[in-house]
């Protein structure tokens, strides 16, 4: 038996970087857990993804041509199909678009106990787990019980401190599964990857994020100058994806991605709680808006009181006059 098996998504060939936060959520699981860590990994061309995976634990890996695009049904009955032959007492996945789909259709499958968006999360006495997530918008702390395994935990994104990344150790020859789904109901075209300029939103430490109060496309090249001198990323609110003024890889919310970088920096959002769903996990949280009485104002750690186009502009100019 397994204890604790890491779902390592693969993109494009490359390991997505929220695989080290699992590593960190598994290491603290396999104190309190039998049966060591084992690493999963599913796609198509994904060998120097598994060699990057190498001396964490037994390396499995199902590798197939249908596996090589995000598609939620192939990618889950791969690893329903994989922990039914492992047998793992908790799943660890990814909380991004395929892994939260992988983990859902696991639990239901398998009917296994899913525990998910969780922040802490440590074993009980009574062997069960006991996890803490944010609700609301992150004003409140829910804190959730789950009984004896197995589990599919979910953790939220950079809620954990990622492992230190190793050399990997070639070595240590994974160990290979041949892919025999049931017949699958779905097809998957051939998905259209969308250019984003600079750092994406979900990897950057910095988001200087516009909402509807920039009324128009033009002030994101302000934001984008910002974000560019500190080595941070661009974001904004659904009222600005919606209006076509940036691209919907950028949106940040309960519809968009779910961020935590150290700085979020909100300017003309409102802080409507769909849109805090999606940042209220950030180290620092500073507001711009010219309502005081905006709910931004609740969460953000720091906040200006003040018309943005007066704002950034000299922000703007005073981070150019550090770094010339």
């Amino acid at each position: 038996m397994t204890g604790i098996l890491i779902v390592a998504e693969v993109d494009a060939g490359e390991l997505r970087p929220e695989f080290w936060e699992l590593v960190t959520v598994a290491r603290a699981m396999s104190a309190t857990l039998s049966g060591g860590i084992s690493i999963a990994v599913i796609g198509a061309k994904v060998d120097a993804a598994a060699r990057q995976t190498a001396g964490i634990g037994e390396v499995h890996v199902i590798e197939d041509d249908r596996l090589a695009d995000p598609w939620p049904e192939a990618h889950a009955a791969a690893l329903i199909q994989l922990s039914g032959e492992l047998a793992p007492q908790m799943v660890i996945a990814p909380r991004t678009i395929l892994g939260a789909e992988m983990a859902a259709r696991l639990a239901v499958r398998c009917r296994w106990q899913l525990v998910q968006d969780v922040t802490q999360i440590e074993a009980t006495a009574d062997g069960g787990l006991q996890g803490v997530r944010p609700v609301s918008g992150g004003a409140v702390a829910a804190t959730i019980r789950a009984g004896a395994g197995p589990w599919v935990v979910v953790p939220r994104p950079r809620a954990f401190a990622p492992a230190e990344a190793g050399t990997g150790a070639e070595s240590i020859a994974p160990l290979r599964h041949s892919f025999a789904p049931p017949a699958l109901a779905t097809a998957c075209e051939t998905p259209k990857r969308i250019a984003v300029e600079g750092i994406s939103i979900d990897r950057a430490k910095t988001v200087i994020a516009g909402g509807g109060g920039l009324c128009g496309p033009e002030p994101f090249t302000l934001l984008r100058e910002i974000a560019d001198l500190v080595g941070g990323a661009v974001g904004a609110s659904r009222v600005a994806v919606d209006s076509g003024w940036v691209q919907s890889a950028l949106q940040v919310g309960l519809t968009g991605k779910t961020i935590a970088p150290d700085l979020y920096i909100a300017v003309g959002i409102s802080g409507a709680i769909q849109h805090l769903i999606g940042c209220s996990s950030s180290q620092v949280i500073v507001a711009v808006n010219n309502d005081a009485s905006a709910p931004i104002f609740g969460v953000a750690n720091y906040g200006v009181v003040g018309d943005w186009k007066e704002v950034m502009p000299a922000f703007r100019d005073a981070l150019a006059g550090r770094t010339a």
